[in-house]
This record gives C-alpha cells, structure tokens and sequence, in this order.
C-alpha cells in the first residue's frame, strides 16, 4: 500500500515547487533581456572561491567561469625574460613591453583595468571600464567604457587598487565613464581556429574573446589626434590571460603596437582581487611587479637589468 502524503506536507511541497517556478522564470528573463544592463550595473552571484584554485571547463557556466577568472594582476615579465633571451627585442624587434594588468572588481560584474609598463604602477599607460553583460546561456559581451580624466586622476594618486572601488564610487555615476563605441567583445569557451590559431595546442578549459564587431578605430590616449585601428583577441585561464591586442594606422596599416610576430601578450596571474577584500598574492615570484612597496630597489634593478632594461615606448 502507497505511503499517504499528509494535507501540511503537500502544501509545503507545493509552495516549494511555486518557489523553484518563480526563481527559474526570473533566471530566464535576466538572459532573455541583456541588453537592458549596458547602462547599468546590475548584480549577480558569484564564486567566492580563488580564481587560482578554479579548474574552468566547457560544464562549467561561462557567466560563473568569467565572473571567477576575470579579476586580479596579471603580469608578462616571463615572457619578456623568454623574448629577451632569445633576442627578441620589443615592437620591431619581434618581442614584447612588459606590461601588468589590473582588473579591479568594482561590482559583481564590472571591473577597473589598468595597465602599465616594466612594473611601475605609477606609470600607467591606458584605464578602462569593462562591464560584463549575458548575452545567452554560452556567451558574455564586455563593454568598455574610458573614464572621466578627473577620475583618472584621483585612481593614480592611489597605490593601492584594492581602494580603487570606493574611489568610483564616491566619484558619482553621471558623467565617470564614456563607452567606446564598437569595442565590445564577447566570451565564449569556443574557440576560433583562425583568431585564436595562437591557442590551439594550449589546454582546452580556456575562455576566449572576438570583438563583436571586428575591429574598432579609436583615438590614441597615448598619442591625441591619432586614429588607431584596433584588432583584439583575448584568451583566459585560470592563471593566465592572453591579449592579442594590435594597433595600426588605418591609413598605411603600419603596426602602432602590439606584437608584430602575431605572439600575444601571455601574462600570468600575480594575485586575485575579491570585491572590497583586497588582494592575494598566489605567485610570489611575481609580486615585485606590483610596485615599490613588494621589492626592494636592488631586486627591481636586478629584474630590468635581466631584461635589458625598460620596455615603455619612448614616442
């Protein structure tokens, strides 16, 4: 004879069930309506765990995988050390600038980069603003935004990226951010035999980024009045990041940066940043590229002079 089900317990059950409903609905409507997020920051859940313990693959969530990995420094000196030892000297000599990235996590879902050169972060050469957007269940747009030069500013007087977070917000929303037309670039775990031909032997558990539209032309912030015609791929591990990120000039086509033998940049995780949790070292021997305060000068000058000094274009 079947068990009975008690009137309580049923009712129980039920709202249970309506519950689950709900939550499901709302769920799909948040990946049905992407778009309404460009102008905002919207929250979502993440992943409290390290980006550095995570082993990302094609079950796991995109939204959860990128949320988790896409934070932190990052940092090429290893593969500035490699170039240099085989004689690649940086631009037209075939090799790579040093260059260090930030992501700071200013929401669950947008982040502060900044970026500069031979591990001075006091030095820096470009800020941006990505915000993470759905736009289905297997890909994720990043938008970028510049920031407003007073922000600029106030974010360099700073040492400490970890403080970057209340110094946005205290800025204001009107006006701190500018989107860069046409220079979103959407994530997926699939990868592109031709634009990410520099990843095909690499371990397969990598998120990799197209620009949606192609490419962009843009205005040098290094270099005013310039145009800049930019062609950019991006491939992220857990520990690693790859930016294929090439600039010319749309008239000649000359190379303005970037690596001129199609070799990204393949920068290596130095720390994870948790929103309004500062940062964690997780590879030591990298620490010094966070600036004065990780390395004594004598350690610096060491690690320039292992390199043949700085890489920083000097025009």
């Amino acid at each position: 004879m079947a068990a009975s089900i008690s009137a309580p317990t049923r009712i129980v059950g039920i709202a249970t069930i309506l519950i689950l409903i709900e939550n499901s609905k709302s769920f799909t409507e948040l990946w049905t309506s992407p778009r309404a997020r460009r102008n905002s920051f919207v929250e979502f859940g993440s992943s409290t765990s390290s980006a550095s313990d995570h082993v990302g693959n094609n079950d796991t969530s995109v939204w959860k995988a990128l949320l988790d990995r896409f934070q932190g420094d990052f940092d090429n000196y290893n593969q500035v050390l490699h170039d240099r030892k085989k004689g690649l000297l940086p631009r037209e000599g075939g090799g790579h600038e040093h260059i260090h990235c930030s992501l700071v996590p200013v929401s669950e879902t947008a982040r502060l980069a900044a970026f500069y050169f031979d591990g001075v972060p006091g030095a820096i050469f470009r800020f941006r603003l990505y915000d993470l957007i759905p736009v289905d269940e297997s890909t994720i747009d990043t938008v970028l935004y510049t920031l407003h030069p007073e922000l600029e500013r106030r974010l360099r007087r700073c040492p400490d990226p970890s403080s970057w977070p209340l110094f946005f917000e205290e800025f204001g929303v009107k006006g701190r951010v500018q989107l860069l037309p046409k220079c979103d670039v959407r994530w997926s775990w699939v990868l592109d035999p031709v634009q990410h031909d520099y990843a095909l032997d690499e371990v397969p558990n990598g998120l990799h980024a197209v620009m949606v539209h192609g490419e962009a032309l843009v205005e040098s912030q290094m270099m005013p009045g310039q145009k800049i015609l930019i062609k950019d791929q991006l491939s992220l591990w857990p520990d690693e990041l790859w930016i294929h990120d090439r600039g010319f000039d749309p008239d000649t086509m000359r190379f303005i940066y970037g690596n001129q033998r199609g070799v990204p940049y393949r920068l290596e995780r130095v720390t994870d940043i948790a929103l309004n949790n500062g940062r964690t070292i997780v590879q030591e021997d990298l620490a010094w590229t966070l600036g004065p305060d990780f390395r004594s000068e004598g350690e610096y000058q060491d690690k320039m002079v292992a390199v043949g000094g700085g890489s920083r274009p000097t025009k």
